[in-house]
Formats: C-alpha cells, sequence, structure tokens
C-alpha cells in the first residue's frame, strides 16, 4: 500500500490488481492536500496488505503524528520513499527494458529535477534542488499572469499557441551540462520568483499575456530538451520516460516524442506518488495496464435511491452504445458516470462529458464549466482512425501528446482543435473500455465520425465527480441534456 500525505494527496494498493484514488475526490476541495484518509478508507475494504510505503520523508511535525497514528491503528511496517523516486518508480508502467527516467516538478524532499537510469532498478545521474527549479520557473510565470500557481499552468501553455510577437530575450532558467544541474538565475523561488519577474515582464492586455506565455513556454521546451538531449547522448539510451508536475505540459512532451521514445505516466502529477511508491517494492517488475479505471466505483445499488422525483430509465449494458450515440448524433451534450473512476487528471470515458465535437458545443461546454474561453477541449477517438484525423500520430490512450490535425479535417472536429491547429487526443482501443469504445463506434457507423468531445466531468475549479452523489450534484448544475448514472439514463 502506498500513501501520499502531501499536496494532492491520495492513496494506492497493488495486490491482484491495481487500486488508487486521489482524496481530492471524496472531500471535493481540489488539489487537497492532507492524509488521504478517505482514500485509504475506501481502498481497504475487505483488503489486507503487508506494508506501507509513504511518497515523501520531510514533513512538519503535525503530518508525522497522523501518519504515526495511522501506523499504531494498522500495526504494520512504514518504509519512507523520496518524493521523486516515488515519481520515477512509475517507469515500471512502461514496456522499456532501459530507459532514461526524468523526474521535474515545483520541488519535493528539497529536489526539484532527478534523472537516473532505469534497468532493474534506479541509478541516479543527476539532480537539482528545489532553487534551480523548472517547475517554481514556469509556475511563477503562472503566478505573474494571475492564474493559480501548481494549479493552472496548463492555462499558460494554452496561452502560449495564439499568435503574438516572442521578443523577449532573458534568461532566468538553464541546463548546466557540466554540473548535470539546471540553473536558476533569479536565485529565488516562489513568491520571490514572481515579484522578481513582475519587475522584469510587464503585460498590459491579451497580447502580452500570449508573448509571456510564448516565452515562459519556448523556455521550458529549450532548457528540458537540453537535459534530455544531453543524459540521452552520454549514456546512450533513447527511451524516456517522463515524470513529475512537469511532465503535464503535452506541448513539451510531444517536442520529446519527436526525437525519442516517450512514455509519460497518466498520473505523472503528484497525484501518481502514492503508486510510484507501490511501485518501489523490488518485488514487484513490470505492471502492464490499458486503462487508469483503478477508483471508486458507481454501483448501480446506489443509484436508485437517489433517483426521487427525477425522469429516469434503466438501461442494459447492450443497449447503452445506441441509446447514448442517438443522444449524441441528436447533438445532445451527455454526462456519463459509471464504472471505475480513472485515476490521474484526466477523464476517460468514466467521468466524461461527451457531445459531438463541434464549435456550438465547445462554446456551450464552456459556458456550464464556467472555463476561461481560450481553454480547448480533447477528443477522444477511435485507434483504427487516428491516421485519418492525425499527422504522424503514435499512440497516446492517456492524453499525455498533441498532435497536428490534418487541415481537410479541421472543420470536422473544430471544437477539440486549439488555434494552432494541435489536439490532445485519447486514442481508444476497445480493449480499454468496451461501452465507452462501443458509443462512439455506433456514432461513426451512424454518420461516419470515429470522433467524440470528451471533457472531465466536473465545473471548472471542482474535482472530477467521485460518487454518484457527486455525479447528480454536478449534473444538476448545468443544464446539459442527459447523465448516464451506472446504467440508470436520466434526462432533463
Amino acid at each position: 500500500m502506498g500513501i501520499h500525505d502531501g499536496h494532492n494527496a491520495g492513496a494506492a494498493l497493488i495486490d491482484k490488481e491495481i487500486h488508487a484514488n486521489s482524496e481530492e475526490r471524496f472531500v471535493r476541495v481540489k488539489n487537497y492536500r492532507g492524509f488521504p484518509y478517505k482514500s485509504i478508507e475506501y481502498i481497504l475494504r475487505n483488503k489486507d496488505f503487508d506494508y506501507v510505503t509513504v511518497a515523501g520523508v520531510f514533513r512538519k511535525q503535525k503530518r508525522l503524528k497522523e501518519l504515526r497514528n495511522f501506523q499504531e491503528k494498522v500495526n504494520k511496517r512504514f518504509i519512507y520513499i523520496y518524493h521523486h523516486f516515488a515519481h520515477s518508480y512509475l517507469y515500471k508502467l512502461s514496456n522499456f527494458k532501459e530507459a532514461l527516467v526524468i523526474s521535474i516538478d515545483g520541488a519535493g524532499d528539497g529536489l526539484s529535477f532527478l534523472a537516473s537510469i532505469a534497468n532493474k532498478d534506479l541509478e541516479i545521474i543527476a539532480q537539482s534542488t528545489y532553487l534551480d527549479s523548472v517547475g517554481d520557473f514556469y509556475a511563477s510565470i503562472t503566478e505573474l499572469l494571475g492564474f493559480k500557481p501548481m494549479e493552472d499552468e496548463g492555462k499558460v501553455m494554452c496561452l502560449s499557441a495564439f499568435d503574438a510577437e516572442d521578443n523577449i530575450d532573458l534568461k532566468i532558467i538553464d541546463y548546466l551540462e557540466n554540473i548535470r544541474s539546471f540553473k536558476n538565475y533569479l536565485n529565488c523561488v516562489g513568491s520571490e520568483a514572481t515579484k522578481e519577474l513582475k519587475k522584469i515582464l510587464k503585460f498590459y492586455n491579451f497580447k502580452d499575456m500570449v508573448r509571456i506565455a510564448k516565452y515562459a513556454q519556448g523556455e521550458l521546451e529549450r532548457v528540458v530538451l537540453k537535459a534530455i538531449d544531453h543524459l540521452s547522448n552520454e549514456y546512450g539510451v533513447e527511451n524516456i520516460v517522463f515524470t513529475g508536475g512537469v511532465a503535464q505540459n503535452v506541448k513539451l512532451n510531444s517536442k520529446i516524442a519527436e526525437k525519442y521514445n516517450l512514455f509519460v505516466p497518466p498520473f505523472m502529477g503528484d497525484e501518481g506518488l502514492c503508486l510510484g511508491a507501490c511501485l518501489s517494492d523490488k518485488r514487484i517488475n513490470r505492471l502492464e495496464i490499458n486503462n487508469t479505471y483503478f477508483g471508486y466505483e458507481i454501483k448501480n445499488n446506489n443509484v436508485e435511491p437517489l433517483l426521487k422525483n427525477m425522469k429516469y430509465e434503466y438501461i442494459e449494458d447492450k443497449d447503452i452504445p445506441e441509446v447514448i450515440g442517438e443522444l449524441i448524433i441528436d447533438n445532445k451534450v451527455v454526462c456519463i458516470a459509471r464504472g471505475k473512476m480513472e485515476f490521474g487528471p484526466r477523464a476517460l470515458g468514466n467521468r466524461s462529458i461527451i457531445a459531438l465535437p463541434t464549435k456550438e458545443n465547445k462554446e456551450r461546454i464552456n459556458k456550464n464549466l464556467k472555463r476561461n474561453w481560450f481553454m480547448p477541449f480533447a477528443p477522444t477517438i477511435l485507434y483504427e482512425y487516428v491516421e485519418d484525423y492525425l499527422i504522424n500520430p503514435t499512440y497516446s490512450p492517456f492524453m499525455t501528446l498533441l498532435f497536428k490535425v490534418k487541415d481537410d479535417k479541421i472543420k470536422e472536429i473544430e471544437g477539440v482543435v486549439h488555434v494552432d491547429k494541435t489536439t490532445r487526443p485519447q486514442m481508444l482501443k476497445r480493449e480499454s473500455n468496451r461501452i465507452y469504445y462501443d458509443i462512439i463506434k455506433y456514432i461513426y457507423d451512424s454518420i461516419n465520425l470515429p470522433v467524440v468531445l470528451n471533457t472531465s466531468f466536473n465545473l471548472h475549479g471542482e474535482p472530477i465527480v467521485c460518487t454518484e452523489k457527486d455525479a447528480i450534484n454536478s449534473f444538476s448544475r448545468t443544464d446539459f441534456d442527459a447523465l448516464l448514472l451506472g446504467n440508470y439514463l436520466i434526462k432533463r
């Protein structure tokens, strides 16, 4: 069993399968920081475990006392795993026999960067302290632009795709090959770094925000690729595992994937630390995953008592593809909450909002969810048809990479295409999610479109829905047309 009790806390258990939950989903506080009581309680129903691996070593007294209290309750051995090791052990989910593992984030246990060679275990080859943090540089830019650091970095990445003159010539962060470390020339981090950046970088309108975002994104790509190029060449390894919070930047990921064989864990941020801590167990060699459905499971017998005074019908599994497919074809927006919840930041069909990938649906969903207008939506594309829509696609089942959309297909799916003609797809094979696949296949067979708009089922700023009650509560605060909750279809 693995525990992470810091930013984006969670718990995981590996027995015959993977069980993992983020605490934010239960307590309804995004990126919840604290002890994951509810995640542990859910995971441990009728289960036992050998010992606990705890992601992270350095803690304040209050957190240590909570861990000690839990240890006394379960009477099990605890092993503490350094933050970046917990990130890095997610390499065991890749199919690489040998890889260069790069973990980069804001900071954890005093480090912001750890590079290792993964073979039978991890061999450390390079690192940076939190003072020379690439992740903190990007987070400070996020705060400078008026967004929430350590949460809204994706908004900066989205802004960087818009047109604006990129004329900022400023070296704030770099990678130094001779010491194998990043270098922060501001010599400060956090709010102090934001204050220093405010003295240097000014913005007055949207184009200025775009200009700064383009600069930050360009520098991020430059220095991370510089580090990877250097270490890859030195060790002769072209398989890259990229993890840590910075690996949520899909533009950067796609730049890396242009040059290397790349694996990005689908829970690359701190939510994945609990599972990475589990994987540090030497008895676990490699685990193959084809989905991320490791969390809370929607049960039909929990749904029906919640449906009083609501219009609903029960749908058998075999009929779901046609019923939901017809709603989508009729240009309805459908919320889905069924089966096991996805682990990680992406909704991949079990806690999703889906619709035809039109501009009109994009605008409608954006307004309902109270999202920033410039944030793009992602598609789910049936894997067999990705080459019809994308330029040079490689299999990407977890929305971790960007691809250019073919010019003749942009209009057809413009609701999921960003201003730079890219999209961040979930490429879906039937073995990963049979019913979700069959819904989209029904749409394809009916109107020759193997693509749906797929966004996470939550209002902006809230965690993705977890329980049956969460789904009804979130659905009630939108004007969307239908909710498939387990096998119950609720219509307006």
